[in-house]
C-alpha cells in the first residue's frame, strides 16, 4: 500500500523526524552554558546545598562515549555547614557508557577525570557527615551504610588534596590523592592515597596503593594495599575490592599490633577491652553493615588467641558476637582487661566517646588525681569502665583459656561468657578451675546511670589450700578446704570505686584442716608462739577443727562478724574491719589455749599496712604489762616466779565446729548489709 504524502499516517511520520531532527540540530549546536543555570538550581534543591559551576559547560553528545566536561565545580556544605564547600573540582570530565548502561540496567561511566579536585569530609559527633547529602544525623535504628559509587573504567585524579575531620574519631587528617591512568615503569601502583594527621591526639598516617584504574570493572575485583598508623599501633592489610566502588563488599587480609586493644576504639568504633602488647592477623569480609572477622590468630602479651568474631551494625546498636580461645593464657595479661594497668596519661583509648580534646578543669583535675592513684599499686583496679562505648554496643562473647600461667596459684581453666545489651554487662560465669576445686563470678553491672550500679556474687568451692606453696618445694602453710561467698552491690565505674561503696557480707569456711609453722614465714614475727601454737619446726603442724570469717561490708568497710578458727590446743579469734577503699586492714587476732602452758606470749596479733602488703606485730601494752608482772615476781620471790606471770590461766573450750558451720552456712549476706541486697539468696559458698 502506497502512504499518500497527505496521509494522517504519513504526516504524524513527518512530524515525528522533524521534532527528532530539531532535537538533534538544537543539541549540536546548543550552547550548554545557557543550562548552568537550570543545572545548578535544579541540582541544589536536589541535594539541600549550593551547587555552582564557575567555568565553561561543554557537552559532546554525538559519540560513542558521551562527554560532559565541567569547569570549576562547586558543591557547597550542608545547612549546618555553608562556610565550607564539600569539593572543589578545577575540571571534572565524565564519559559515559549508555549501550553497557542500558544492558546492565545500571549508571556505568566509562572514564572519570579529575583535575585539581580538593575534597573536605567532615562527620559531626553525632554522625552527620558533610558528603551524606542527608543533612541530618543517622537514623537512631541503624549506622550509616558503606559508601558506594557508581561503576567507572577508568579513573584519573590529578593532583587531589583530602581535608577528613571525623569528631567520633578524633581523627584529623590532611593528604593527597593520585590516580594515574596506567601504571609506570617503576610504580606498579598508580592509585594512590596518602594522608597525616592526629588520631585523639595521636600521630596518624594513612597510605593506600592501589593498580591501574584504567581497566576496572564492576564485576571483577579491584586489589589495592592498605596501611595505617595511629599512635603505637599499625595496621597493614592486602585486600580487593568485589565490586568497584562499592565499599560495602570487601575482603582483607589484616594483621595489627600495638601496645594495647582499647586503642583501637577511635578506629574501629568497637569498644575493645584493656590488653598487654599485642599482634594479631585476621581474614574479614565485608557484607554491607555486616563483618565477619575469620582465623584469627594472635597474641596478647605472653598468651596467644584464636577466634572469630561477627559485627552486625544493621540494627540500633552495632552487634559483636565472639568466639575465642587462649591454648597458654598468662593470667597477668587477663589482668589488663580489668584496667589494673590503664595509663591515662598515654593510652590513645582515653577519653569519652565524641567528646572533644579538650576537657573542662573540673575533668583534667579528676583524671590527673586518677592517674596519681593509677601509680600506687591496688589490689582493686583503678581504671574508670567508658560508659559511652558500652552503651554504644551489644555483646555476647565467649572466652576459653585451657592452660593458665598463674604463678604460685594453680588454675588450670578459664570461662568467661560476657554479655552486653542495652548497657547492661553480664559476666555470668566468670569461672577459674583449679586441679582442686573452683571459684566463679557472677557480675552484673548496669551501665545506664552513672556511676554505674553493680552486683557480684562471688565462690570459692572445694578449694584445697595445700595447693597453695608460699615458696618452691615448700610445704603449704596452712591445709584444708575452703568455701567462701562474697555477696556485694555498690554504685562505680571502676573496682576500687565500687569496693569503696560496696554493702554486702563475706563468708569464708574452712571446714577442717591443719596450720603449719612454716604460717609464720608470711608474717615476719612468730605468729605461730603469738597465738599459742606448739608448732616449731616447718613440718610440725597443728589441726584445725574448723574456721569461719563473716564480715559484714557497710559502704566500704568491711567488719569482722564471726572470725574464728579453733585448732586441736587453741582457740583463735579475731575483730576489726578491712577499709575497701583504701584497702587498708585494722585486726586483732587473740590465741586462747585450751590447756595449762607454759611460756606463752599472751599478746594479740595486730594485722595492718594495706592489703597488697600487710604488716603484723605484737600489740605492745599486753606485752610489756605481762613483763613487768614477770620482773616484780621475779624480785618478790625467786627467779623462777618470773615464770608464772607467763602460764595461761585461762583455757578456752572446744567450740560446737558442726554448729559455726551450719551458721554460717545458713547465713544471708547482704540480708542486713543495707536495703539493697535485703532479697539476697543464703549464703551456701558451696552453691
Amino acid at each position: 500500500m502506497r502512504l499518500s504524502a497527505r496521509s494522517p499516517l504519513a504526516i504524524a511520520a513527518i512530524a515525528v523526524l522533524g521534532v527528532v531532527l530539531l532535537v538533534v540540530l538544537t543539541l549540536t549546536f546548543l550552547d550548554w552554558n545557557l543550562l548552568k543555570g537550570p543545572l545548578t538550581r535544579t541540582a541544589s534543591a536536589r541535594f539541600g546545598r549550593e551547587v555552582g559551576i564557575t567555568g565553561p559547560l561543554q557537552v559532546h553528545l554525538w559519540s560513542r562515549h558521551p562527554t560532559v566536561i565541567v569547569n570549576g565545580l562547586i558543591i557547597g556544605g550542608p545547612p549546618w555547614e555553608r562556610d565550607r564547600p564539600v569539593a572543589r573540582i578545577e575540571r571534572l570530565q565524565i564519559e559515559l557508557e549508555p549501550l553497557r548502561s542500558l544492558m546492565k540496567a545500571a549508571l556505568i561511566l566509562g572514564r572519570v577525570e579529575l583535575v585539581h579536585p580538593e575534597i573536605y569530609l567532615h562527620t559531626e559527633k553525632s554522625g552527620r557527615a558533610n558528603w551524606t547529602f542527608e543533612n541530618r544525623a543517622p537514623s537512631k535504628q541503624r549506622a550509616s551504610p558503606p559508601l558506594t559509587l557508581p561503576a567507572m573504567h577508568d579513573l584519573v585524579i590529578d593532583d587531589g588534596k583530602l581535608d577528613l575531620i571525623d569528631e567520633r574519631r578524633r581523627l584529623k587528617v590532611k593528604g593527597t590523592v593520585e590516580a594515574a591512568q596506567r601504571a609506570a615503569p617503576r610504580d606498579q601502583k598508580p592509585f594512590r592515597v596518602e594522608g597525616k594527621g592526629t588520631i585523639n591526639d595521636e600521630p596518624f598516617r594513612l597510605d593506600v596503593a592501589g593498580g591501574p584504574l584504567q581497566v576496572l570493572s564492576p564485576y571483577r575485583p579491584y586489589p589495592f594495599a592498605l596501611a595505617i598508623r595511629a599512635g603505637e599501633n599499625e595496621i597493614h592489610a592486602d585486600g580487593k575490592v568485589l565490586k568497584p566502588f562499592d565499599l560495602g563488599a570487601l575482603e582483607l587480609r589484616v594483621s595489627a599490633s600495638g601496645p594495647d586493644l582499647a586503642q583501637m576504639f577511635y578506629l574501629t568504633q568497637i569498644t575493645l577491652p584493656n590488653s598487654p602488647p599485642y599482634k594479631v592477623q585476621a581474614s574479614i569480609k565485608r557484607e554491607g553493615m555486616r563483618i565477619a572477622v575469620r582465623q584469627i590468630e594472635g597474641s596478647l602479651g605472653g598468651s596467644d588467641v584464636t577466634g572469630t568474631v561477627d559485627i552486625d551494625a544493621t540494627t540500633k546498636r552495632p552487634t559483636v558476637k565472639a568466639d575465642l580461645l587462649s591454648r597458654h593464657l598468662f593470667l597477668k595479661d587477663f589482668a589488663a582487661v580489668t584496667g589494673s594497668r590503664a595509663n591515662p596519661n598515654t593510652s590513645l583509648a582515653n577519653g569519652a566517646p565524641g567528646g572533644g580534646a579538650q576537657a573542662d578543669g573540673k575533668t583534667a583535675r579528676a583524671d590527673a588525681k586518677a592517674a596519681r592513684a593509677d601509680r600506687v599499686p591496688h589490689l582493686f583496679p583503678t581504671a574508670r569502665l567508658q560508659i559511652e562505648r558500652v552503651r554504644a554496643i551489644d555483646a555476647d562473647v565467649h572466652f576459653r583459656a585451657t592452660s593458665i600461667e598463674a604463678g604460685r596459684v594453680p588454675f588450670t581453666q578459664l570461662v568467661l561468657h560476657a554479655r552486653l545489651r542495652d548497657g547492661v554487662l553480664s559476666l555470668d560465669p566468670l569461672r577459674f578451675d583449679m586441679a582442686q576445686g573452683r571459684l566463679r563470678a557472677d557480675v552484673h553491672i548496669d551501665a545506664r546511670s552513672q556511676p554505674p550500679v553493680v552486683r557480684a556474687d562471688l565462690r570459692a568451692a572445694d578449694v584445697q589450700l595445700g595447693q597453695f606453696k608460699g615458696k618452691a618445694q615448700a610445704s603449704p602453710p596452712l591445709d584444708g578446704v575452703l568455701d567462701a561467698r562474697a555477696l556485694i552491690e555498690g554504685n562505680g565505674d571502676s573496682v576500687h570505686a565500687l569496693m569503696s561503696d560496696a554493702s554486702g557480707r563475706l563468708t569464708v569456711i574452712v571446714p577442717k584442716g591443719d596450720v603449719r609453722a612454716a604460717f609464720a614465714e608470711l608474717t615476719g614475727i612468730d605468729i605461730a608462739k603469738g597465738i599459742g601454737l606448739l608448732v616449731q619446726k616447718p613440718d610440725e603442724k597443728e589441726q584445725i577443727r574448723c574456721g569461719v570469717a563473716e564480715f559484714n561490708v557497710e559502704t566500704g568497710t568491711a567488719h569482722a562478724q564471726d572470725l574464728l578458727f579453733d585448732t586441736q590446743d587453741v582457740l583463735i579469734k579475731g575483730e576489726g574491719q578491712i577499709n575497701l577503699g583504701n584497702e587498708k586492714l585494722d585486726l586483732t587476732i587473740r590465741g586462747q589455749p585450751k590447756k595449762l602452758r607454759l611460756f606463752r606470749v599472751r599478746a594479740p596479733i595486730e594485722v595492718g599496712g594495706e592489703l597488697l602488703k600487710p604488716s603484723f606485730r605484737l600489740k605492745p601494752g599486753p606485752l610489756v604489762a605481762q613483763g613487768a608482772a614477770g620482773a616484780v615476781l621475779g624480785t618478790l620471790l625467786t627467779p623462777v616466779g618470773a615464770i608464772l606471770a607467763f602460764v595461761d590461766p585461762g583455757l578456752a573450750k572446744n567450740q560446737d565446729c558442726s554448729q559455726l558451720l551450719t551458721q554460717a552456712r545458713q547465713s544471708e549476706p547482704g540480708s542486713a548489709a543495707s536495703s539493697r541486697t535485703a532479697q539476697a539468696q543464703p549464703a551456701d559458698p558451696r552453691r
